[in-house]
This record gives structure tokens, C-alpha cells and sequence, in this order.
């Protein structure tokens, strides 16, 4: 399956890239979006079941939750509206760029930053070595590597750059995975359509044809040709 870039980035460069729009993004359309392609490539993996295969509803989160930990980690107001839309439980994406892509909900954020914040739930005591900030908020993972937002990177409209750093290369090097949360499922779901569909667990590394990669390569360039060297094969 696709392999990380060792292209690099610093969190300002990704900032100038995704600040063009005025407007703050609708994210909980484009969430919601990611939802109903997932759901329907589980529709089409296992049609026998398809009319039980109902959309699961969304479990609301408390906004306290999600303003506590916007208060603990001073983050940004479309991920707070993001948290508030995907509900109490997270998503994920099998195959994601190495395994599996998890994203976390408002009450799985506080555990994500163990190994990174702190040794234990609710000890910040110490950051990861190796280059890893404070600044930086774990919300989605894939076999090791982080994704993570730079709370003091804050784009106009309230959105941010989410960023990857590959696990066991003996430091925490950003690398930019989008421009924008926005744009990060808008990536989502491009690859949910299109790598998904031909993932087999018997033969997890088998890779995509020539025209669907291409397919992927464009339409992840259409969306954010700044981060898309992440995305590649």
C-alpha cells in the first residue's frame, strides 16, 4: 500500500498554503461525506447484508467535553466543530497509507496523546524526545505514525494543517498530510473511494493499478497539491 513521503515541512509553509478561503469550511458536511462513502464501500464489500445495513447513528458528544479539551489544548474552532460532529465514536480506514487509518473522537483525545504528552492519562510530564512539541495534538493514528494538529498554527477561517511524523526514524520530522482539516477529508475521502475498494486482507501489499493510481494521484493534487506526496504510492 502507499508509503509516506520523506518530504518535509514546516508548519509555517503549510499555513500560507491553506489560507486563500475566507469562509470556514462546512465541516460536518465534508465529515458527514466521509461517512456515507465509507458506509457505502461496506455496502459494496459485503452486499449480503445490505438491507441491514442501515448507517449506524451518530452518538452525540456533550460540548463540555469537546470545550474542555479545546480549553486543555487550545484548539482550533473548525476541529472543535469536527469533535462536535463525529460524536462519541471515531472513525476508521482500512487500508490507510500503511495499515489502518484511526481517527479519534472527543473521548478517545485525551488517551491518543499518551506516549506523546505525557507517560500515563492526564500526565503531561513530559513531550516524546526527539523533536516532538507540546504545541502538537495527536487526532488520528496508522501504525505508529501520528496525525496531528499544531495548536498554535491556527489558519484565518479557524481551520489548521494536519500533519503526519513517521514513527521509528529516531525523530519526529512534520510532514505535511493537508493543508487544512477540511482538506484532510476531502483526502479521506478520495481514498475511501478509491484505494478501499481494492484492499485485500489476504494480500494487504498488493498495489493499485496504473489507472487507479493515477485516478488517485489526480484527485488528491485537485484537492491539496501541497500535501499530496503523502498520499502517494
Amino acid at each position: 500500500m502507499p508509503q509516506a513521503s520523506n518530504r518535509s515541512a514546516t508548519p509555517a509553509t503549510a499555513s500560507g498554503a491553506a489560507a486563500s478561503g475566507a469562509a470556514a469550511p462546512d465541516i460536518a458536511t465534508l465529515l458527514q461525506l466521509l461517512r456515507d462513502e465509507l458506509d457505502l464501500q461496506e455496502r459494496k464489500r459485503y452486499p449480503e447484508g445490505e438491507e441491514e445495513s442501515e448507517p449506524k447513528p451518530v452518538v452525540p458528544v456533550a460540548p463540555a467535553v469537546v470545550d474542555g479539551l479545546v480549553q486543555r489544548y487550545g484548539l482550533p474552532p473548525v476541529y472543535r466543530a469536527f469533535l462536535l460532529a463525529l460524536g462519541r465514536q471515531g472513525l476508521s480506514l482500512l487500508p490507510g497509507p500503511f495499515q489502518e487509518l484511526v481517527i479519534y473522537a472527543a473521548p478517545e483525545l485525551e488517551r491518543a496523546q499518551v506516549g506523546f504528552r505525557g507517560p500515563r492519562l492526564g500526565d503531561d510530564g513530559f513531550v516524546a524526545p526527539h523533536g516532538w512539541r507540546r504545541t502538537w495534538v495527536v487526532i488520528a493514528f496508522d501504525n505508529g505514525d501520528p496525525y496531528f494538529l499544531d495548536a498554535t498554527k491556527t489558519l484565518p477561517d479557524g481551520d489548521s494543517p494536519v500533519w503526519t511524523a513517521m514513527h521509528g526514524t529516531g525523530t519526529w520530522e512534520p510532514r505535511l498530510a493537508a493543508s487544512s482539516l477540511a482538506q484532510f477529508l476531502q483526502i479521506l475521502r478520495v481514498w475511501a473511494r478509491i484505494v478501499v475498494p481494492h484492499y485485500d486482507p489476504q494480500n494487504p501489499d498488493e498495489p493499485l493499478d496504473d489507472a487507479h493510481l493515477r485516478r488517485l494521484t489526480n484527485e488528491i493534487a485537485q484537492i491539496d497539491s501541497a500535501a499530496a506526496s503523502h498520499w502517494m504510492i
